[in-house]
């Protein structure tokens, strides 16, 4: 008896030094459902709890954190005039795009522009009912594009995408949607 309460008490105060801090147990506490041992030894006061030695802590590592990585510009929205980009008001006669939703739900077409050379990338997203279509005429630069959609489709909705679609003239690109693919035609 003697020894399961020791016992109890030590793990106790183990597991009470490694982590949060616990309400202390008592002897008087602990319930045994061995049986019983005689013995004469009366035992401890529950008013007087043993004593334990703390154990300190180890210390905390201070890590720097490492400088933080600048945002690339491609990964925004499209922006036909980017600031300080040379030349890149030039886009008359730009890239025109006709995007057609061959299926019979809803989609969010996105169309990502590679970096050009005149520095102009990112992205432009466009919602379309069961098919619809948008025609984007000379406002996009030229480039070369990818697609993606998300057919929103109640009982099987679908990713499609496609590309890329180098776009290199005022003739019209076409985007044709369907389920599981984005077909390009064009110039």
């Amino acid at each position: 008896m003697k020894r399961i309460t020791l016992v109890v008490i030590v793990f106790v105060f183990i597991l009470s030094a490694c982590g949060a801090k616990a309400t202390p147990i008592v002897p008087t506490q602990v319930v045994d459902t061995s049986t019983p041992e005689p013995t004469n030894t009366p035992l401890p006061s529950a008013t007087t709890p043993p004593t334990a030695t703390e154990t300190p802590l180890p210390t905390a590592t201070i890590v720097e954190a490492s400088p933080t990585a600048t945002a690339d510009p491609c990964d925004g929205p499209l922006l036909a005039h980017p600031v300080g980009a040379a030349d890149a008001g030039k886009i008359d006669n730009g890239a025109s795009i006709y995007i057609l939703n061959t299926t019979n739900a809803p989609v969010t077409v996105s169309l990502y522009l590679s970096k050009n050379k005149f520095g102009q990338c990112g992205s432009v997203s466009y919602v379309l009912s069961p098919h619809g279509s948008v025609s984007v005429v000379n406002q996009l630069p030229y480039g070369c594009y990818y697609a993606s959609a998300y057919v929103n489709d109640p009982k099987k909705p679908s990713r499609a995408s496609g590309g890329p679609a180098c776009i290199t003239g005022p003739d019209r690109t076409t985007f044709s949607v369907a389920a599981e693919k984005i077909k390009i035609t064009g110039p």
